[in-house]
C-alpha cells in the first residue's frame, strides 16, 4: 500500500505531459476512422468485417507503445534532470518509480478502453467480449512498460534507450506479418507466432470470442509468464543501475 502514498504526485507529474498523453490518443484514433472508411463494406474469408479486425490491431499495437511515457519520466526524475531535487525529497524513490509504472499503466489501459467504445459507438464495430479484451490490452501494456524500463535501465545513452523502445514496437508488428508476410524460416515463424506479444495477445482475442478458452488463456498466459520473467530480470538491472 506504500505505493499508493505516490500516485497522487505520479499523476499530477504526468499531466504535465499533456501533449504526449493526447497524442497516444489521438493518433490511433485518426488512424482506426481513417481505415474503417478504406475498409468499410468488406469482410473477412469468415464473414467478419475488416473494420473489426482492425481495431482489435490497432487497440493492441498502440499498447506497444504506452511504455514510452513511464520510460522518459523514470529517467529525467530519477537518472537525469531532476535526480537532485528528487533525492532531497523524503519519500522512497523505488516506490514512486513503481507508482509511475502504475500509472502509465493504468493509463494505457485506459486509452484501450477508450479505443473500444470510440469504436464501438461511433464506428459499429463489434466487442465480442470486454473483459476478456481489456485484460489482454492489460497484459500487453504492462509487458510494454517491463521491456521499455529494462531498455532504459540497461543502455547508458537514454537516446539509445528510446530507439530501442520504438524498435521493440515497430519490429513486433512487422514480424505479426501485419505490413508484410515474413520469409518461410523457423525463427520468423517464432517471432510471428509464440514469440510476439502482438500475435499473441490477438490470437487470445480471436480464440475467446469463438469460445475457444483453452487455447486463448494458453496465449494469454504465455504474455502473463514472460511479463513475470522480464519483471524479476527488471528489479535486478534496476537494483543495479540504482545502486
Amino acid at each position: 500500500m506504500r505505493i499508493l502514498s505516490t500516485v497522487k504526485f505520479t499523476a499530477l507529474r504526468m499531466i504535465r505531459n499533456y501533449i504526449v498523453l493526447i497524442l497516444l490518443l489521438v493518433v490511433p484514433i485518426i488512424l482506426i476512422t481513417f481505415f474503417s472508411f478504406i475498409l468499410s463494406g468488406y469482410v473477412t474469408d469468415v464473414g467478419i468485417p475488416y473494420i473489426n479486425e482492425n481495431a482489435m490491431t490497432m487497440v493492441v499495437v498502440f499498447q506497444l507503445f504506452g511504455g514510452s511515457i513511464v520510460m522518459y519520466l523514470i529517467h529525467h526524475d530519477l537518472f537525469a534532470e531532476n535526480k537532485m531535487r528528487m533525492y532531497v525529497i523524503p519519500f522512497n524513490q523505488t516506490m514512486y518509480a513503481f507508482s509511475i509504472m502504475l500509472c502509465g499503466a493504468i493509463y494505457s489501459i485506459f486509452l484501450g478502453i477508450l479505443l473500444m467504445v470510440y469504436s464501438q459507438f461511433v464506428l459499429s464495430v463489434i466487442w465480442e467480449n470486454w473483459i476478456w479484451m481489456t485484460y489482454i490490452i492489460s497484459l500487453v501494456a504492462i509487458l510494454s512498460i517491463i521491456v521499455c524500463l529494462i531498455f532504459m535501465l540497461s543502455v547508458k545513452n537514454y537516446k539509445i534507450a528510446e530507439r530501442l523502445s520504438e524498435l521493440y514496437g515497430v519490429g513486433f508488428v512487422v514480424l505479426a506479418g501485419l505490413f508484410f508476410p515474413m520469409p518461410n524460416h523457423a525463427i520468423f515463424e517464432f517471432l510471428g507466432s509464440y514469440g510476439n506479444p502482438v500475435t499473441l495477445a490477438m490470437g487470445a482475442i480471436r480464440d475467446m470470442s469463438i469460445s475457444n478458452t483453452s487455447s486463448a488463456w494458453f496465449q494469454a498466459n504465455i504474455l502473463l509468464v514472460v511479463i513475470i520473467f522480464l519483471f524479476i530480470v527488471m528489479l535486478m538491472v534496476g537494483r543495479r543501475k540504482m545502486g
